[in-house]
């Protein structure tokens, strides 16, 4: 036995996992707001028990993507159009203070990833993989408020994301006359802005796109609730 070592087994591991994937269903749309989540059936699938998915339910729950109605189980959360209204708002005042503290401390190296994300967005669009496309849309996002150095700022802009990812996804599945192709046309000036160090004009244009963004994903939650089984199509 002194002759090897045994590597340490990660207790965590399978629980992430189950996070993981659940949150990626959710966000995705695979499971669509308002769904009933079965634990039984969830651990059946992934063939594994019943404790780890309660305690990712229970993750899932803190991250505000699900909801525990008493005596009827837990249910994807759904939206009105008073929450998108909060999600986005908030969203674009973090953002307007990730600007000020982020545009003056941006390096050469920074722009150009942000390029590069916009290059992947192309691609995203012109492969409408619309999943994808909403995480590099946040991930653009996110870079900049991870710049700004703003450790609170950066919690509370984590937990509107997968709220806002879920909205995203919903938008690019059901808003038949929406063009994905205004993402890119929005982080270019976005990015213009920032090459530039123009705070005002980044903030000015966080707000007007935020404005944007609601009516759609009020317009997208309106077509939701007349047809739920639009989500699958």
């Amino acid at each position: 036995m002194s002759d090897f070592t045994f590597t340490q087994i990660k207790q965590h591991t399978i629980e992430n996992e189950i996070i993981s994937r659940l949150r990626d269903a959710i966000i995705s749309g695979q499971f669509a707001p308002g769904t009933h989540l079965n634990e039984s059936e969830i651990a059946k699938q992934m063939a594994v028990s019943r404790i780890p998915i309660r305690e990712a339910i229970k993750k899932l729950e803190q991250e505000g993507l699900v909801v525990r109605q008493p005596n009827k189980g837990v249910y994807v959360i759904s939206f009105t159009a008073q929450d998108v209204r909060e999600i986005f708002s908030l969203r674009a005042r973090l953002e307007e203070m990730a600007f000020e503290w982020a545009i003056p401390k941006m390096t050469a190296e920074d722009l150009t990833e942000l390029r590069m994300l916009l290059s992947e967005q192309k691609v995203a669009v012109d492969a409408r993989q619309y999943d994808q496309l909403a995480r590099l849309d946040l991930r653009f996002h996110e870079l900049i408020c991870l710049k700004a150095g703003h450790s609170r700022l950066l919690k509370i802009w984590y937990e509107l994301h997968a709220q806002g990812q879920m909205l995203l996804n919903l938008r690019f599945r059901l808003m038949p006359d929406y063009t994905p192709e205004t993402v890119l046309a929005d982080h270019l000036e976005i990015l213009t802005a920032i090459e530039h160090g123009d705070v005002a004009h980044a903030v000015w244009l966080t707000n007007e796109i935020s404005e944007r963004v609601i009516s759609e994903c009020i317009e997208t939650l309106v077509s939701f609730m007349a047809d739920p089984e639009a989500m699958a199509q």
